[in-house]
């Protein structure tokens, strides 16, 4: 399984130089690719891959620019390819609350932000979204058990050779 989210971590990374037939894009375009262009997530979860992928070595990140590896440069992004939803706790998160207070997709998204922004932005979106919905009385602890999951695996120390 971890090859095949290696895999598809590549693509998604690789995508947005793909699209543009570059090899390097500016760090807001590479954002916005992966954000609007993709739905893949919010910018802060698209800076967050970032981060991820220039550890792991699929891009360097030099001044305003993004550079694609060579292993970035030469993944083959399969046809219809999308993107795991990474964003399947927020979004999930989203729908929840609109659908049980009657608040609009603006609303809630807004609401969020402001927590997020109240918390400094040491919380990720995904959990603020969580903490919206259950402050807002909803019950949360299926997606929580998901968000926690994915956060001990993303958080295991990659082994060394």
């Amino acid at each position: 399984m971890v090859a095949v989210l290696d895999r598809e971590r590549a693509s998604l990374v690789a995508l947005p130089f793909k699209k543009r037939g570059k090899s390097a894009l500016k760090i807001s375009d590479f954002i916005l690719a992966l954000s609007l262009d993709l739905k893949w997530g919010p910018p802060d979860k698209v800076r967050a891959l970032l981060a991820e992928a220039e550890r792991e070595g699929l891009v360097s990140v030099q001044g305003e620019m993004v550079h694609a590896s060579k292993e970035a440069s030469e993944a083959e992004i399969p046809v219809g390819f999308k993107p795991a939803a990474e964003e399947a706790i927020f979004e999930r998160a989203v729908k929840m609350i609109t659908s049980k207070t009657g608040m609009s997709r603006k609303e809630v998204i807004s609401l969020i932000n402001e927590r997020q922004d109240a918390l400094q932005r040491l919380v990720e979106v995904d959990v603020v979204a969580l903490l919206v919905a259950r402050e807002l009385g909803l019950d949360v602890s299926d997606m929580a058990k998901e968000a926690y999951q994915e956060l001990i695996r993303t958080a295991r120390p990659k082994e060394t050779g």
